[in-house]
């Protein structure tokens, strides 16, 4: 009997678990970080930052994350890697960055990858490369582009990835 009852507190946790898990890739929350102070005079430069997507595990909907995100004034969106976990979910991918575009980020969106995204190999990882330019992307692999944010040069620096070493 005490074997049964620790067997069902197990499945009962996990079930615990699996749940929470799944409402917190629904459950977005948004942190606002100010770098620097108001009183510099520069202006702050707005960024939404958007990593690990792992859109296979991911329950929040465009149409959702767009609706959390409308109201934020935003200069650009980096999206930090880790987009996807296989091939069948590029297509996944569109509707996401049709959403973040809607946002019009004054500045462009920037796009880097990370390890999971790097287990897509030839044609399969192209395609998630050109998923990301066609939606507006700017794909930068160890590259640099230099943009003018407030009348200050601002660098957007996209490393590749450390642990594929690939940067």
């Amino acid at each position: 009997m005490a074997f049964l009852l620790i067997i069902l507190s197990f499945f009962l946790l996990l079930a615990f678990g699996l749940r929470k898990a799944h409402r917190n890739t629904y459950e977005a929350v948004l942190h606002k970080v100010q770098v620097g102070s108001p009183e510099d005079g520069n202006g702050a430069i707005r960024i939404l930052q958007l990593s690990d997507l792992h859109l296979e595990k991911l329950s929040i909907s465009p149409d959702d994350l767009y609706e959390k995100l409308r109201g934020e004034p935003i200069d650009f969106i980096a999206l930090t890697g880790d987009f996807l976990d296989r091939e069948a979910s590029i297509p996944k991918l569109g509707p996401y960055l049709t959403a973040l575009k809607k946002l019009q980020p004054a500045y462009g969106m920037y796009a880097v990858f990370g390890n999971h995204d790097y287990v897509l190999q030839g044609e399969p990882f192209e395609r998630l490369k050109a998923t990301l330019e066609e939606h507006g992307c700017i794909v930068l692999q160890n590259e640099m582009k230099t943009i003018t944010v407030h009348g200050q040069t601002v660098n957007i620096i996209g490393i590749d990835d450390f642990y594929t070493r690939r940067s």
